[in-house]
């Protein structure tokens, strides 16, 4: 994680750089004796952590965490001091933790374990949420994607007259007899479509049922499908006859 330290003092800085050393978890990428200049700063810098300290000149640590928080930038705060007066106020305003000056190494090396393991769950918990959030928002597309003319469109599955398979790609006709194509197999379509009332009636086509204007007995006891607004008649191969005839009570 990358670290800032702030404190108005040069040797307290070197003295928590030193400690800090020694914890590979942690890269002290700067150190400022300026918390008005720190704040400049802070911003583009974007540290996973600041060590600050509260009593200093000008502004004191609790209003540079305000102006921190008000940045949103996901940076979490370490208050050090040599004070222990103010710790109800540190975790008030959300600090990871308060230590005390002189600052032992198996005290920062206990904060930062800690840290690590409540980010860790804090990311975990934050891709919980994405994974949830794209899984409904997927789910909820009302629109499929298709091709035509090296240009993708997105279309409503009910536009869809037909779907068949033809040298290797999958066309997708349309109630304006538009056709578009798609890189994914007829398999893919069933499974996408299967909500919007299309049926598999041959090895070769998917027909959206609600688009059937007639339906023609054909040979070997066998159908075409007279789509709606359309010439082309689709047919219903034997492998797929019984389940269309249950299915339209024939």
């Amino acid at each position: 994680m990358l670290a800032i330290l702030v404190d108005d003092e040069n040797i307290a800085l070197d003295a928590l750089e030193e400690v800090l050393e020694s914890i590979s978890s942690i890269d002290v990428i700067e150190k400022y004796t300026s918390p008005t200049r720190f704040l400049e700063e802070v911003a583009i810098k974007k540290p996973d952590l600041v060590f600050l300290d509260i009593q200093m000149p000008i502004i004191n640590g609790f209003d540079v965490a305000e102006e921190i928080i008000q940045m949103n930038i996901d940076t979490m705060i370490v208050f050090v001091t040599a004070y222990d007066e103010y710790a109800i106020k540190a975790f008030e305003i959300n600090a990871i933790d308060y230590i005390l000056k002189p600052i032992s190494q198996e005290r920062l090396e206990s904060t930062v374990n800690r840290i690590i393991k409540n980010n860790k769950k804090r990311i975990n918990n934050t891709k919980t949420i994405q994974e949830i959030n794209y899984t409904n928002l997927k789910k909820n597309i009302k629109k499929v994607t298709v091709w035509k003319n090296e240009r993708i469109f997105l279309i409503s599955p009910t536009e869809i007259s037909y779907c068949f398979a033809q040298d290797g790609e999958i066309n997708i006709i349309t109630k304006e007899n538009d056709v578009y194509k798609s890189k994914y197999s007829l398999s893919f379509w069933e499974k996408k479509l299967e909500h919007y009332k299309f049926l598999r009636c041959h090895r070769s086509f998917l027909v959206n049922i609600e688009k059937i204007d007639e339906i023609i007995p054909d040979v070997n006891s066998t159908y075409l499908l007279k789509i709606k607004n359309l010439k082309e008649q689709i047919p219903v191969s034997r492998s797929y006859l019984k389940v269309f005839k249950n299915l339209l009570d024939l």
